[in-house]
């Protein structure tokens, strides 16, 4: 198994998950324009903090994950850190710090590594103009006078949609670092600085984070669950992102709405199953309004239709065995 892909939908009530630049006094939901009409959407490095926090919360007593500095560098020990492990980082490393495969500490330089660990953004599905809403908020100031109360009318935009998210983790690469021979110029192979069990263990804390997503934005006022309602997950092979195509709403008299393009499905399966070991899918009711044809495409590929929560046990259990 060279990679994992994982790609779902997630129906949200009314939210701000992600805010744009907006001005002073008024707080936008962050869009883009797709055939002349605005969509919602989540940043990617929102995305990657979600799940970063949602790993640090479940946390054991001797794991460990470095905080960023005020600069953003983190500490860079792929060996001892499941951060920097999972999710790369680039730092300026001093002479002489001690550093795993150097002797006399690292010879100094800039060290940087890709991260195993890929997101996309959450991309709304359903336009803006049909599922937003204005609300407003006091923002309450510090007292100037005994007993008077002084605060600014702050617009926040807010709304409900089905965003589709994504996440690609780079299997071979968890725990170790390329060699590179300097001589030919090639990369010869992978130096793993970890135990095969503790990396399936990382692998398994990022699957484990999609159900316990929590940290986002605005949450005090405006709570929502973020997690899949909706899933695919594909063992795969061949390192590939085909399977993040694999969702698409449909339109009838020029509308989207809220069912699954089911030839797109066939065709992404198809595509997805010549290299992939094994392709889970899960949902809930209500999210689509097909759910009988999306269930019947998943059959005929001869994958079993279940929940959410059922789907990401088994592939712990599937990484984990």
């Amino acid at each position: 198994m060279k990679g994992i892909n994982v790609v779902w939908l997630s129906k949200t009530d009314l939210t701000n998950l992600n805010a744009g630049e907006g001005e002073t006094n008024y707080i936008d939901i962050k869009k883009f324009k797709k055939e002349g009409k605005e969509f919602p959407y989540v940043s990617g490095q929102a995305m990657r903090f979600y799940i970063k926090e949602a790993i640090r919360r479940e946390l054991g007593k001797d794991e460990y994950m470095c905080i960023p500095d005020d600069k953003g560098e983190t500490c860079g020990n792929i060996q001892k850190c499941i951060l920097c492990d999972l999710f790369g980082f680039m730092s300026v490393i001093k002479k002489g710090t001690p550093w795993p495969g150097y002797e006399k500490g690292h010879p100094g330089g800039a060290e940087t590594r890709v991260s195993p660990v890929k997101v996309s953004p959450a991309i709304g599905m359903l336009p803006l103009d049909e599922n937003m809403v204005v609300d407003f908020l006091t923002r309450r100031k510090p007292q100037q006078t005994a007993g008077e109360l002084t605060g600014d009318i702050v617009n926040v935009e807010i709304g409900t949609n089905i965003y589709k998210c994504g996440v690609s983790i780079d299997v071979l690469r968890v725990g170790g670092d390329e060699i590179i021979d300097q001589e030919k110029r090639t990369i010869s192979g992978i130096d793993y600085v970890i135990e095969d069990n503790e990396r399936k263990d990382r692998i398994k804390k990022v699957l484990e984070s999609l159900r316990f997503l929590a940290d986002y934005s605005k949450q005090a006022r405006l709570l929502t669950d973020f997690t899949p309602d909706i899933i695919c997950i594909a063992f795969q092979n061949k390192y590939a992102h085909r399977l993040q195509k694999l969702f698409e709403f449909m339109k009838e008299d020029g509308k989207i709405v809220r069912k699954l393009d089911t030839k797109r499905l066939e065709e992404i399966l198809n595509d997805v199953k010549d290299y992939s070991d094994k392709i889970l899918f899960g949902m809930i009711s209500g999210i689509v309004e097909n759910e009988d044809e999306v269930k019947e495409v998943f059959q005929k590929f001869k994958i079993n239709v279940k929940t959410p929560k059922e789907v990401l046990e088994e592939a712990i259990q599937y990484v984990t065995q």
